[in-house]
């Protein structure tokens, strides 16, 4: 069976302005990173538990870089465990939740995982993965798409 692809239907710079409204968040500064697999976020306290019989993960989101006591508490289904090798070059284990992502007027589901962005200027990184079929990266420029336009059903 053939694959379907789709084109891209937006440009995004270097840096895009992000919305993960089922994590409660509105806005957050993303890299992009086309060397990147997967989408990266910044979490601590990072517990795993059972609700209901289905296994789930609660967090503390950081959004703010120079804020770094700026944080969100949230829950989402876990999706898996994935060995994701870091910027660093060490293996990790990492939990990894899928959730929407809103950048300009687009919205789509997208698997990120959780690790420690504290010494990094991003608190998301937005790998190549989620950027598939929906996205080309121009590298020059930053947040071409501007702050994302929600919903009033988003929040």
């Amino acid at each position: 069976m053939a694959q379907t692809h789709r084109e891209p239907n937006m440009i995004i710079g270097a840096c895009e302005w992000v919305a993960l409204p089922e994590l409660g968040i509105p806005r957050l500064r993303a890299r992009t990173d086309t060397g990147a697999k997967s989408c990266a976020l910044h979490a601590s306290q990072i517990e795993r538990f059972v609700d209901d019989g289905r296994d789930r993960v609660r967090f503390r989101l950081h959004t703010g870089h120079t804020r770094p006591d700026q944080w969100q508490l949230c829950e989402s289904d876990l999706r898996g465990v994935r060995i994701v090798r870091s910027s660093s070059g060490q293996h990790q284990e990492r939990f990894t939740i899928r959730t929407d992502i809103i950048i300009g007027h687009n919205r789509w589901s997208v698997d990120i995982t959780l690790t420690n962005r504290a010494k990094m200027r991003y608190r998301m990184l937005l790998g190549r993965s989620a950027m598939k079929d929906h996205a080309l990266v121009y590298p020059a420029r930053t947040f071409l798409q501007g702050k994302p336009r929600l919903d009033s059903g988003d929040f």
